[in-house]
């Protein structure tokens, strides 16, 4: 009966816009906030994993996982530019895997310092994604296939339905405005999705177009010594009706000047629902790992929803060009 409510309610909401993905823990998917983030970070290379479980306590949860890798190229001949390269994967699963999009993105970045000690720098970068989406109406049970008390799956669901699938190309723009000193960096940027403005439809028969996703993204660190660092962060998004709030600070704390362990801890809170994220970590040498979960949150029917997400960022520290940058 869940997955007949569940189609009943695709039905209605077929003419709804849809909106994309996103992240508490943006920090860990920087390639889906902000391709102009692509190659924003200390040393040569970044790879970075991060999955999410929304509502994981309503029902059947929604699941999402990113994973990107970056790395900035040789810049023998570029002493005041850095261009780098990356690679991204945004994967996607509603309605118990009813629902399932897929979204592969290559973006390339172009830094430029706009002073001779290297203070400030600018980037833009395009991207380019290509996005599956796929509907499995198999998984779906209907009033056909309900026999003796139960749901037989064996038996025709007679859904006569156009078109279980879509695919298409999209592009994407940002920019990234950003500060390095020893003690502080900071950066602001902005982005564009969907330029193309991409037709899509879950059932094939009414196409809509995807409606511009705009978001803004704003970092801070400060390092007072080499025990403590406090970074701060904040973006907003904004998709059609949809908007998205969430700021947030994290202090990462070395147990000794010879520890090679950092541990991390902060919280961040998302105002357009009024929930709080606190965020516990750690950096050994060149891995970062973090886990936060939601604590309050407003209420659905009865349920308090939860939602956690679990990241792991990997990157080198051999890059100097580009030290002192933001992290979180």
């Amino acid at each position: 009966m869940k997955k007949l409510l569940i189609f009943v309610c695709l039905l209605i909401c077929k003419n709804s816009f849809g909106q994309d993905p996103k992240f508490s823990q943006y920090f860990a998917s920087p390639l889906t906030l902000n391709p102009a983030l692509t190659g924003y970070f200390e040393g040569k290379y970044r790879a970075a994993v991060n999955v999410r479980q929304q509502w994981a306590n309503v029902g059947d949860s929604y699941n999402t996982y990113s994973a990107s890798a970056e790395i900035k190229l040789q810049d023998e001949y570029y002493y005041d530019d850095i261009f780098s390269i990356g690679l991204s994967g945004l994967f996607d699963e509603s309605f118990n895997k009813v629902l399932k999009s897929n979204h592969f993105g290559i973006s390339m970045s172009y830094y430029k310092y706009l002073d001779p000690d290297h203070t400030f720098k600018i980037a833009l970068a395009p991207q380019i994604s290509y996005v599956t989406k796929a509907l499995d109406y198999d998984a779906l049970t209907v009033a056909s296939q309900f026999e003796n008390g139960s749901f037989n799956m064996a038996l025709p669901n007679y859904l006569d339905l156009r078109s279980d699938r879509l695919s298409y190309l999209d592009f994407n723009v940002g920019a990234n405005l950003a500060l390095s000193t020893d003690k502080v960096s900071a950066s602001a940027g902005y982005a564009a999705f969907h330029l193309t403005r991409p037709e899509q439809s879950v059932l094939g028969d009414v196409r809509v177009k995807q409606p511009l996703r705009h978001t803004i993204n704003l970092s801070f660190r400060y390092l007072s010594n080499d025990l403590i660092e406090v970074n701060f962060g904040a973006h907003y998004m904004k998709q059609g009706k949809s908007t998205d709030n969430i700021f947030g600070s994290v202090i990462g704390f070395k147990p000794s000047y010879d520890s090679g362990v950092k541990l991390n801890a902060g919280l961040w809170y998302k105002s357009n629902e009024k929930m709080f994220f606190p965020y516990v970590g750690f950096d050994l040498a060149n891995i970062s790992m973090g886990l936060n979960y939601s604590v309050i949150a407003n209420k659905i029917a009865h349920y308090q929803p939860r939602t956690f997400e679990l990241s792991l960022i990997l990157r080198d520290k051999d890059f100097i060009k580009f030290k002192n940058t933001c992290k979180f």
